[in-house]
């Protein structure tokens, strides 16, 4: 094989390993964007679940307008799933959700809060 040949041969060779590198990062952050919107998904629907805790009352077995003593067994979802694994706390009309997604970098917090008979739910995302 002549030289140019093999500088050509070089060439396919480093532009093949970085087209593969990077198509695996690209997978690799879809995989955790998706895992992410499915850890909010869950979440919301944790808190949709709490909101009935918050309102009803508590000879009812609910918080009667309080997310005091609220744990997962009040919500109709399991502390784990295929998407990751929750914990849930409150205290008087704030509730924090925290989320943590199968993969070591997706990690969710949303912190809801009744004020003047909305809910308001702010997040945060850590890493």
């Amino acid at each position: 094989m002549g030289q140019q040949q093999l500088l050509i041969l070089l060439l396919v060779t480093v532009i093949v390993a970085v087209a593969t590198i990077i198509a695996m990062d690209t997978m690799l952050e879809s995989r955790e964007s998706a895992n992410l919107d499915a850890l909010q998904q869950d979440m919301v629907f944790i808190i949709n679940e709490a909101q009935g805790y918050y309102f009803r009352n508590s000879h009812m077995q609910g918080g009667g307008r309080s997310f005091d003593n609220i744990d997962m067994s009040d919500v109709s979802i399991d502390d784990s799933t295929e998407n990751g694994t929750y914990s849930l706390s409150g205290s008087g009309n704030t509730l924090t959700v925290q989320g943590d997604g199968v993969y070591e970098d997706v990690s969710l917090k949303a912190t809801a809060q009744f004020a003047d008979g909305d809910l308001e739910i702010s997040w945060e995302r850590s890493k």
